[in-house]
């Protein structure tokens, strides 16, 4: 047998090799050898000679935290650099094309870099700022070394505006054009004065150690754009953006020197309470003498930019780069109910608001990748954007896993700086979600990295011969938000989903042993929640549970298989008569009536929970079930990703389009026809744009699809609602060999291509 210690020293060696592959020559440099300071910028350029272009020229970046990159005057990365890091230890390179920049003669590379410094909820600190760049054009290496010239630009010093709450990782920005060194980053510029980079040292080495390549896209940035309208008050304009985005603000202004301009949005301040003032980001400018212009580099977001200007200020332009990740929102849903329209549009909005370097929970408190938001964001991404978005889902489960502790506690937010502590339900319930991730995506290599770190997850807990869990707080005892929460039965419920995917994946890596070990125990389990320890015959109620009955519990019940038809009637009517459930938990009890047979009441409650937030003039879903607009805020916001299960639901059951448990490239498409009568949507898949029109009359049922090459799709209509004489495929009456009956559907096989189905129905 191999040691464990051989073992480690070959994995040490493929990650050396592997970094060494990319950096063979560069070395870490700064403007001095102790660059430790927070919040601090430092400008870097070089002029390199080229002679020829080759075929494929990638410049390989790594920082700490962030940078932007300047090819010939041209902007080509912004915001480059991942929060810190794919682990505890180590940290993130960039891969940058740089062909279409580049050209025969000289060439001008200028990189402004960014250290934060801090310590937050969703950045691993190194401590020290660097740069790192090596960029090979044939025999031709260009690296980081003395032939760069740095300074640190000292117009970026510390905010004088309130800090940022301690769960935000970025500081504020503070500029001051007086002392700005203008056009820097252009190859006119003469940096003849500036002082040569110190070499710090060759990777890997401390505090940045190994780097492993960025696993998402570039964050994309548009044009400078006008704002949708701008109201003054005072010296205070409001600028409205046509929704919630991220973006960077930016003015051109004429005025006197010395005077201070402020920037934020409508989130700026959340409210507060003893010890937590919710302020998030801002930016102060101080003005030089005459006509300016500025951009603030980090993003902030709102529906409103709201700029201070100083007396006798001329304001010439005021505009604001959106940026954010780079997927397309390439799903849709439109259906005859408006109400569910723009649902599902404002959750696909609030969604994309809440990717960038990870998942998060939102885009102004923290910024944080709570792994429960984080799992169901990804589960709208299949639906709601293009399939790059497929990127951020695999990174949510490798963050997971790698900052796995040593005692094998998956604890989040991650990455972090400074936050240990477990939430039992938070790690569990992404895991749960796991093997949809699969089904979608079809990543078998990312499955089986993230297994292990599963497999020992679920050994922490403690199984009686009566198949109950010995309940684990961990180091927050948290379920959901609100009250009325069942704390046992949910952390069963969360824990027996999780245990159903690590069967289900031990199976798909051929790990018999686990999959019975996990099988006797799911069933173990099944057995002690249909005890008069968790059933009184009306509910599910965990024995010593005294408040009134948890809907979000029962629903996790009904989504882990645990409840039998049997009790159908009575767990409906507890979700008829409790609402306790947060927005984000809302999802399984609307899905839980779903599979009990009754979308219709699904969509009743679906209407009236979510109403507020689809009434409001928010283009984004809330946190909590109200939002106010003065004041406190029970520590919340009106932008949060995990409210948006209402997306999956209404395109993976109304639309009806899942991908098949157990065949790749093949979909079903089942829709309910309970609900809206008419529905389009589109799905973007690797393959291209699924699509999938529904009219749903009186007398007849038509299904028209469009099925990208290489998909294959079966079409289910229930046997009670269609009559089989009646049917036409593209006119013709389908093949007997593609049509055949179960589960209580007629079934239709299709391919590529379009496809127009037309059945009669039976009468009601």
């Amino acid at each position: 047998m191999i040691h464990a210690k051989v073992i480690l020293a070959f994995a040490l060696m493929a990650i050396w090799l592997s970094c060494g592959a990319q950096f063979s020559a560069a070395q870490w440099i700064g403007a001095d050898t102790n660059q430790t300071s927070p919040n601090t910028w430092h400008a870097y350029r070089r002029s390199v000679y080229l002679s020829s272009l080759d075929d494929s020229i990638i410049a390989n970046i790594a920082v700490d935290s962030k940078y932007w990159l300047w090819v010939n005057d041209k902007l080509v990365v912004y915001e480059g650099g991942l929060k810190r890091g794919p682990n505890p230890r180590d940290s993130y390179y960039d891969r940058v094309p740089l062909n279409k920049y580049l050209h025969e003669g000289k060439n001008t590379l200028a990189i402004l870099v960014w250290f934060w410094g801090g310590l937050g909820f969703s950045h691993h600190s190194s401590g020290r700022s660097g740069l790192l760049f090596e960029m090979k054009n044939g025999r031709q290496v260009i690296i980081s070394d003395t032939n760069w010239k740095t300074i640190r630009d000292t117009a970026y010093g510390p905010s004088i505006s309130p800090k940022p709450n301690f769960r935000l990782s970025e500081p504020n920005i503070f500029y001051d054009a007086r002392k700005a060194v203008d056009g820097w980053m252009t190859g006119a510029y003469s940096d003849r004065d500036w002082p040569h980079a110190s070499v710090l040292g060759p990777p890997p080495m401390p505090p940045w150690n190994h780097l492993v390549a960025r696993n998402i896209p570039l964050f994309k940035f548009d044009r400078l754009t006008n704002y949708t309208d701008t109201v003054r008050h005072g010296d205070t304009l409001v600028c409205k953006l046509p929704y919630n985005g991220q973006f960077s603000p930016y003015f051109k202004i004429k005025t006197r020197a010395g005077q201070r301009i402020f920037m934020a949005t409508d989130t700026w301040f959340l409210g507060a309470y003893p010890g937590d003032s919710l302020y998030t980001i801002c930016s102060d400018f101080i003005t030089k003498e005459g006509t300016q212009e500025y951009e603030s580099y980090g993003w902030i977001s709102g529906h409103e930019m709201i700029y201070v200007f100083p007396e006798a200020t001329e304001i010439l332009e005021l505009k604001y780069r959106e940026t954010g990740y780079d997927s397309r929102l390439a799903g849709s849903f439109e259906s005859d109910d408006n109400f569910l329209n723009l649902l599902w549009k404002k959750a696909q909005r609030t969604l994309y608001l809440n990717m960038r370097d990870n998942y998060m929970d939102c885009p102004d408190r923290e910024r944080a990748q709570w792994a429960g938001d984080a799992s169901m964001e990804m589960l709208q991404s299949f639906y709601a954007l293009d399939r790059t978005s497929d990127q951020l889902s695999r990174k949510l489960f490798l963050d997971l896993a790698n900052w796995q502790r040593p005692d094998s506690i998956i604890y989040n937010p991650v990455p972090e700086s400074g936050w240990k502590l477990e939430l039992p339900a938070h790690s569990l319930a992404p895991f749960a979600q796991l093997w949809n991730y699969f089904l979608y995506t079809r990543d078998t290599s990312t499955v089986s990295e993230v297994y292990p770190a599963l497999r020992k997850y679920l050994a922490l807990w403690t199984i009686r011969p009566s198949g109950q869990l010995v309940y684990r707080k961990g180091g927050w005892d948290w379920g959901d938000w609100g009250e009325n929460i069942d704390f046992v039965l949910i952390q069963h419920g969360w824990y027996l989903l999780s245990l159903q995917v690590a069967e289900k994946i031990a199976r798909l890596e051929n790990k018999m042993e686990d999959a019975a070990v996990y099988t006797a125990q799911i069933k173990q389990m099944k057995s002690f929640l249909n005890s008069s320890d968790c059933w009184n015959g009306q509910a599910y109620r965990y024995k010593d549970y005294t408040k009134a009955t948890d809907d979000r519990a029962n629903a996790l019940m009904v989504i882990a298989g645990v409840v039998d038809t049997s009790k159908w009637k009575q767990i409906t009517k507890v979700f008829n008569e409790q609402e306790h459930a947060s927005p984000w938990m809302e999802k399984f009890v609307l899905e839980s009536l779903i599979q009990m047979g009754h979308p219709d009441l699904a969509l009743e409650r679906m209407k009236k929970r979510f109403r507020e937030m689809v009434n409001s003039k928010y283009s984004t879903l809330w946190e909590i079930w109200e939002h106010k607009e003065e004041g406190y805020h029970g520590n919340s916001g009106y932008n949060h990703g995990w409210a948006g299960g209402p997306l999956f639901l209404l395109s993976a059951y109304y639309a009806g389009i899942r991908p098949d448990e157990t065949v790749k490239d093949l979909y079903r498409i089942q829709p309910l026809l309970t609900g809206p009568k008419k529905i389009a949507t589109t799905i973007s898949l690797v393959q291209g744009s699924f699509k999938m029109k529904m009219d749903n009359q009186e007398t007849t049922i038509m299904l028209d699809v469009s099925i990208p090459k290489g998909i294959q799709a079966e079409i289910m209509l229930p046997l009670s609602a269609v009559s089989i004489d009646g049917l036409r495929v593209n006119g013709s009456r389908p093949n007997p060999a593609r049509l055949k009956t179960k589960s209580g559907s007629y079934c239709i096989m299709v391919g590529s291509g379009r496809s127009v189905l037309i059945c009669k129905r039976r009468p009601s």
